[in-house]
């Protein structure tokens, strides 16, 4: 995909292609690249400028790419169009502008959107992958793939997925074929539309493609660029995937605006840390939000905590981090807001449990693997460059292949607790998982009790607020 823009530059450009179409200096094809509610939003007022409203029903058409021929796109390109005017072709999710590099990048798009619950938007990037790699619909169907070999992932996703991924792609197939949701052929027709392009668009003619993910290497996208029908809408994020900064405070700027609303500052600091990783999501929830305040002119930070859902689930995390730093007086009262803000028990103890196992894992490495290179007084830089060479690529696979520093805080945490422990602590925790599952006692009050055991067992060095963490060096930041 092309690299991610300032939103002053992408507003700024989109702006001189807006203008210069509704002085009739539009380009004969389009090619919107970014988030799918950016570009929706931009392809339709592109389209309000190049087509009246009482034209529309004969003078625009809409395809979706990916079950759409090329053929068909162009055939109604040489058709003009019934009444005088501009006749405009919106080709939705095209994928002429994709690669086989791509998809890896599609791949980890799907399986976000399945975990944020975007079910349509994760299925179709599965059909297009699926698609790409070349296989017939019935192939698809009859595949399962918790026991596909390894080779034959990599062949499809271009990467390796772990062993929730693959219940996750169980799971993607199975709403595919519920729905009867179809694997189209996919070919590379760029080179077709390309000399399509060259002999000239037919006069008053226009097609617009928008594209969650384009490849700008290739010449159909470089083509479009030249003829200033490219404009990319890629919303700038962090390394880890959240939101950039820039982008959040450019989806708020542009909420509040439309509501006429002024932010207070605490509700701006409060949104930043709930904005998460989909923008989409972001800013249907600050439309909300605006429209909770009703009348009042300004949005305060309890407004947000009230009307403003925490998608970046740093409530869990926070809670988590003080849970293996063994901070009963951080852990318990982010424990009770969770659970007032609605968080399923069960989920809570899923977190918990895996953060127990990841603890378990660096002390087996530890004990087995760095022969004596872990020191409790290790700095973050010695950590990244004699130690993290010494842990294996499976184990670093087991840990998600996380950042070097979430492994250095990881090692931290474990370092204080022997293996034997971490074992009877999982154990406790299948016990609580029978227990909450057969409604045997109040589940907040059983993960309270175990919480509550866990930051006061042996091992533990709880120091209230300040906890194990107080005591270490400084963090260095995240690059």
């Amino acid at each position: 995909m092309s690299a991610p823009v300032g939103p002053a530059t992408r507003h700024a450009e989109f702006a001189a292609l807006m203008r210069a179409a509704a002085a009739g200096d539009y380009r004969p094809a389009y090619l919107l690249a970014g988030e799918p509610h950016e570009t929706r939003a931009a392809a339709q007022a592109l389209i309000d400028t190049l087509v009246p409203e009482s034209r529309r029903a004969f003078n625009l058409e809409v395809y979706d790419g990916r079950t759409t021929p090329l053929a068909t796109v162009l055939d109604s390109l040489r058709t003009p169009g019934f009444f005088a005017g501009t006749k405009v072709i919106w080709v939705r999710e095209s994928p002429l502008f994709l690669s086989g590099e791509k998809r890896g990048d599609i791949a980890a798009a799907m399986f976000t959107a399945w975990s944020e619950g975007r079910e349509q938007d994760a299925t179709e990037k599965l059909l297009t992958v699926v698609g790409m790699a070349g296989w017939p619909q019935e192939q698809f169907c009859a595949a399962r793939w918790s026991r596909a070999p390894k080779t034959r992932i990599r062949e499809v996703f271009g990467a390796d997925v772990n062993a929730e991924q693959l219940a996750q792609l169980d799971a993607m197939q199975a709403v595919c074929v519920a729905r009867d949701l179809r694997v189209s052929g996919y070919r590379d027709d760029s080179g077709a539309f390309l000399e399509f392009l060259d002999r000239g668009m037919p006069p008053g003619t226009v097609v617009v493609f928008t594209a969650a993910a384009v490849d700008a290497r290739k010449r159909i996208v470089k083509r479009l660029a030249d003829l200033g029908g490219f404009i990319s809408l890629v919303t700038a994020r962090e390394r880890s995937g959240a939101l950039s900064r820039e982008s959040i405070d450019d989806l708020v700027a542009r909420s509040v605006q439309t509501f006429g609303k002024k932010l207070a500052p605490a509700a701006h600091q409060l949104i930043i840390r709930r904005a998460g990783t989909d923008s989409a999501m972001l800013a249907m929830e600050l439309e909300k939000l605006c429209l909770y305040v009703g009348e009042r002119p300004t949005i305060t930070e309890d407004d947000v905590r009230l009307a403003l859902r925490d998608m970046a689930e740093s409530w869990i995390f926070d809670f988590t981090g003080a849970l293996t730093g063994r901070q009963i007086a951080r852990a318990l009262p982010l424990l009770h807001g969770l659970l007032e803000q609605g968080e399923p028990p069960l989920r809570l103890l899923a977190m918990i449990a895996r953060e127990i196992r990841m603890l378990l894992l660096a002390r087996e490495s530890i004990d087995a693997d760095l022969g004596g290179k872990w020191r409790a007084d290790l700095q973050f830089n010695a950590f990244q460059a004699h130690v993290l060479p010494r842990i294996g690529a499976e184990t670093r696979r087991a840990f998600g292949n996380s950042h070097p520093f979430v492994l250095y805080r990881r090692f931290q945490d474990a370092a204080h607790t022997a293996a034997r422990e971490l074992r009877d602590t999982l154990v406790r925790l299948a016990d609580l998982d029978w227990r909450l599952k057969s409604s045997r006692g109040d589940p907040a009050l059983l993960l309270e009790a175990f919480v509550i055991h866990w930051c006061r067992g042996k091992g533990s060095r709880d120091q209230g607020a300040k906890g194990w963490r107080g005591s270490r060096s400084p963090e260095p930041p995240i690059p």
